[in-house]
């Protein structure tokens, strides 16, 4: 057991913080190769990188800033307004023992301080501690285990244990198995965990500069509280001493049970990262003096001014009763998403009773296109429009059976607000026995967001 804390100075978080950051580029490459498309990006900043993998991917951020200067603004403008292309805020993540200057540039630019993690390491200085568990065995995932291994990671962190500071992000199932394939092509090796022969976790290891990387460590939740963790640290250890690591890392939220499981096995707190995110406005993405919300991919969010019936479809795509859409189809104005001419997505806002309230009545973004930012572009042009009309909040309702939109909404910073229970029925104009992936269509969830008039904006669209 290592009874000595560890001290970090800035060479080792230098080098802790760049092994992060090639990790991350590694990985949004391996996620470009993945789709087969232009989506992704990986840029160099003051020896850090900036990187984007898809929607919703926890690679969309900045990593390793602070230890080769501070980065120059115009670099910044240029990486902010790629995320803001594809409808992503920007997140930085900062070592505290970084260049204290990095941290001033960022919030005076507008990126707000959202959360922590915390970085522990553990010093491999020969023979690795820990007997074997009778039940419980630990091997570097087969072929074959490959899909097992992805499961369990994946089941476990869509059920997170709860203990500690909760994180400020929430990754669909489908993001994370993504991720966690990317991170292997990038060179992350994947370890199972069986109990008494049945697959009960799993996590990973990536060797690079003399440093062991712990990640996508998850346990299944039937098998939690069993040694599971304990066992799969030890593993990955063992095989990291073996490989010539002097020190391995793992990264927790603080407070939770993978921290506190570390911290059993020798682990000490090494520093902790700010999390910043600054979430632009579409005004500050403008390529050009049109008013437009642009993206790299052709796509531009425009106000419609045609006959609602010509987009009746994309209507219908976010409404499942004719009856209420007939009713409310021609309220309130219309932003189209366009490819070129073709319109791809649309989103309808419409003013409340509340003069400070708007509300996103219905969106949709066609299926072909979906997944590639065009929903957070058209959600940023609705944001642009209540902002600049001193609207104060935005509403937004859709079905408690539609998780994927849930999701989509709070990642576009919009937050729970009352439950409307059976909303959807037949007396309500909707046909009974919908379902959606499962779940009956039956209660309405209502959100809300508030908006922050921009410093300096005009009254143009």
């Amino acid at each position: 057991m290592n009874r000595e804390p560890l001290f970090c100075d800035i060479a080792l978080a230098r080098r802790i913080e760049r092994v992060e950051a090639h990790l991350m580029a590694a990985a949004a490459e391996a996620a470009r190769r993945r789709r087969g498309d232009e989506i992704g990006f990986v840029k160099r900043v003051a020896g850090a990188v900036a990187t984007f993998a898809e929607d919703g991917s926890p690679f969309n951020k900045i990593a390793g800033l602070g230890f080769d200067g501070v980065p120059d603004g115009d670099v910044l403008d240029e990486i902010e307004r790629a995320f803001a292309d594809r409808g992503a805020p920007v997140q930085a993540e900062i070592c505290e023992l970084a260049d204290p200057g990095v941290g001033a540039l960022l919030t005076a630019r507008g990126y707000r301080l959202e959360s922590f993690e915390n970085v522990l390491g553990f010093s491999l200085d020969g023979a690795q501690e820990g007997a074997p568990h009778p039940r419980i065995e630990v091997r570097r995932a087969r072929d074959e285990e490959f899909d097992a291994w992805l499961h369990v990671v994946a089941d476990g962190f869509a059920h997170p244990d709860g203990q500690g500071v909760p994180s400020h992000e929430e990754f669909p199932r489908e993001v994370l198995t993504n991720a966690e394939r990317d991170f292997t092509t990038a060179g992350v090796v994947p370890y199972i965990a069986l109990y008494d022969g049945t697959v009960a976790g799993g996590g990973s290891l990536r060797v690079a500069d003399g440093v062991a990387q712990l990640t996508g460590a998850a346990t299944a939740p039937a098998h939690r509280r069993r040694g599971v963790q304990s066992a799969l640290l030890s593993a990955r250890l063992a095989d990291a001493a073996d490989s010539g690591c002097d020190i391995a890392v793992v990264t927790t939220q603080p407070g939770s049970t993978s921290q506190q499981n570390a911290q059993r096995k020798g682990f000490h707190l090494l520093y902790s990262r700010a999390v910043l995110v600054r979430r632009i406005q579409p005004r500050e993405a403008v390529s050009g003096h049109d008013g437009h919300v642009r993206s790299p991919h052709e796509v531009r969010v425009v106000p419609y001014d045609g006959r609602r019936a010509d987009i009746r479809a994309l209507f219908e795509l976010a409404e499942d009763s004719p009856t209420q859409l007939d009713a409310y189809i021609d309220d309130g104005r219309v932003l189209v998403a366009l490819r070129g001419t073709d319109v791809v997505g649309h989103l309808q806002l419409v003013t409340t009773r509340q003069a400070d309230t708007f509300e996103i009545k219905n969106m949709a973004v066609r299926e072909d296109v979906q997944r590639r930012g065009v929903g957070g572009l058209l959600v940023r042009g609705a944001i642009d429009i209540a902002t600049r009309e001193s609207g104060r909040r935005l509403l937004v309702a859709t079905a408690a059976a539609d998780t994927d939109n849930l999701r989509f909404y709070q990642r576009q910073g919009f937050r729970i607000r009352t439950v409307e229970r059976d909303a959807f029925t037949a007396r309500t104009g909707y046909e009974p026995g919908t379902f959606i992936d499962g779940i009956e269509l039956r209660d309405r969830i209502w959100l809300d967001r508030p908006l922050e008039r921009p410093p300096g904006s005009d009254n143009r669209y």
